[in-house]
């Protein structure tokens, strides 16, 4: 295997630049491009991925083997994207491969074919999906149990739908050191996207190499015997990946004092400037709005943290505690002080089980007494439904303070009379049949209500509800598991080109099957009918590397 120590003797003088192209997949869809002709940059990375995030797109690909993936990666590729990452040579790192990496890879490939980057290297990184191995783990002692109720999967006895374990940063920096242009994971840890590149940039990679380590091994044992402290400085690394992760949230989005920040409408991407000895700072992109300062690095620093005495990662535990938060100079924000502690024996599993169904719908009622003829009418559909004892209903009243908490809520009601209400219902149930009877009731509402009710849209249709079931599961399950494949060299025929053709027009087709039918033994034989499932003819893919982790 060869191996690169390229970026190690640079470093020495300076920081690695590390944009983030953005923060969940629906974000501005285009603005990694933006960033990209803007800045000079060593990596992009993308985060893609929230917790339920995979389980929709695992859905997506039952329908249609070749989608579960973020398809806005597509988009700004296809705009300029992959042309400006090959000729301003910036790495791309992204989870956008969701439950399909594969499928997401050969996309990136076909894009790069298309401007004649032939030479384009794209790794994949699997592994991180444990569904196909579910029942032998439950045979071998791992148990799944739930974060907040303290119930195994095997006692719950729902159907689970996706299960996906948070992976790290070494299988991104063993996927760099051997040459790859675009690193596509599954779910990795959004902070381990910037790790891996540190660790390539770094030459702890190289090191691991040069030592036989395992992609999976303890990171900390990848730092070159020069290191003293190299918990720290994965700690830094961490920290860095956590602030930029969320995109513009670090650059004045979302902020609290959102008043003080310059031209939202053109808000800019965050780029962390990091040293190889943990130094890391926060800055943003030019040319366009936003601000990072002091306030906004230290909200984005507590977003999400349960302990910060213990911010748990697949690589390192960050102790947050002692972190310095510094304005050194205009939109440059100094980060010092995270202190690492060794990384946890298991790793975090998000997963989604089968819940049985729900639906959603709205009435608008307007005019005086809004609130409480939208409560006479909230009324009278329970009453309608009375019978209907497994139908579980949830009703918010949008305009009537629903969001405030409710000490405020109490101490308005007595003056609050909105001119118009947003009635909002969401119901569950086990049975679809409750469902469909809940979206019958909606619409005579509009004449057997109280006056003043409209806006009524079509009839819900019952969806398989899913239901979010967090856990963890031993760090020595996966690690035999995680895989690093290098691909290049795409070739597309006229043939696969009119597959693709096809390919395209019958996702619409069966999304439209599924929202009828909803039920897995219809849309699988349609799946077959139409041979979907097959082997995709439209790429021929060349692997040049194929690595097991311990083999």
């Amino acid at each position: 295997m060869t191996v690169s120590k390229s970026n190690v003797a640079v470093l020495a003088d300076g920081p690695i630049r590390i944009g983030s192209g953005g923060g969940f997949w629906g974000d501005r869809p285009l603005a990694p491009l933006d960033l990209l002709k803007s800045d000079d940059l060593d990596y992009l990375m993308i985060d893609y991925l929230a917790e339920l995030t995979l389980s929709i797109m695992t859905k997506q690909k039952r329908r249609d083997p070749s989608s579960g993936w973020a398809t806005d990666l597509e988009l700004w590729l296809a705009a300029g994207g992959i042309d400006a990452l090959r000729k301003k040579s910036v790495k791309l790192v992204t989870n956008a491969g969701g439950a399909n990496p594969e499928s997401c890879a050969r996309m990136v490939l076909e894009q790069a074919n298309k401007i004649g980057w032939h030479d384009c290297k794209v790794a994949v990184i699997s592994g991180d999906d444990i569904l196909p191995r579910l029942d032998y783990l439950l045979e071998n002692g791992e148990e799944l149990t739930h974060f907040e109720s303290g119930e195994t999967i095997s006692d719950n006895g729902a159907e689970m739908m996706s299960a996906n374990a948070y992976l790290g940063a070494g299988p991104i920096g063993s996927a760099l050191e051997i040459g790859a242009d675009i690193i596509i994971t599954g779910r990795v840890a959004d902070a381990s996207l910037v790790v891996g590149c540190m660790l390539h940039s770094a030459g702890w990679a190289y090191n691991a190499f040069q030592l036989g380590l395992t992609r999976e091994s303890p990171i900390a044992d990848w730092a070159p015997e020069h290191i003293t402290n190299p918990l720290d400085i994965l700690a830094q690394w961490t920290v860095a990946g956590h602030l930029i992760e969320c995109g513009a949230q670090v650059c004045g989005g979302n902020y609290s004092n959102w008043a003080e920040v310059p031209n939202l409408a053109t808000l800019t991407l965050p780029i962390a400037e990091i040293y190889v000895d943990g130094v890391v700072k926060i800055t943003r992109g030019q040319g366009g709005g936003g601000m990072v300062k002091r306030g906004i690095v230290a909200e984005q620093l507590i977003y999400e943290i349960g302990d910060p005495a213990a911010y748990i990662t697949p690589d390192v535990v960050v102790d947050m505690r002692n972190i310095t938060i510094e304005d050194e100079s205009e939109d440059v924000v100094l980060v010092t002080g995270a202190i690492g502690k060794p990384e946890p024996e298991s790793l975090k599993v998000s997963a989604a089980v089968e819940g049985g169904w729900f639906a959603a719908s709205s009435l608008l009622v307007s005019g005086p007494d809004a609130l409480a003829r939208a409560t006479a009418c909230d009324a009278a559909l329970r009453g309608r439904l009375s019978a209907l004892e497994e139908l579980e209903i949830y009703t918010e009243f949008i305009g009537g303070g629903v969001t405030l908490p409710e000490n405020i809520r109490q101490q308005m009601s007595p003056t609050l009379n909105p001119p118009e209400v947003l009635l909002r219902w969401a119901v569950t149930s086990p049975n679809r049949q409750d469902i469909t009877d809940f979206s019958r009731e909606v619409a005579p509402l509009v004449l057997t209500g109280p006056a003043g009710v409209g806006g009524y849209g079509a009839r819900p249709k019952p969806r398989r509800q899913l239901e979010f079931w967090p856990s963890l599961i031993s760090r020595n399950c996966i690690e035999p598991l995680v895989r690093v494949e290098l691909l290049t060299h795409l070739r597309i025929t006229q043939e696969s080109e009119r597959f693709h053709f096809i390919r395209k027009r019958t996702r619409g087709i069966l999304s439209r099957l599924q929202d009828e039918l909803d039920e897995r033994e219809w849309t699988r034989p349609i799946v077959k009918k139409l041979g979907l499932e097959k082997d995709d003819p439209a790429s021929e893919v060349t692997n040049l590397h194929e690595e097991e982790v311990g083999s």
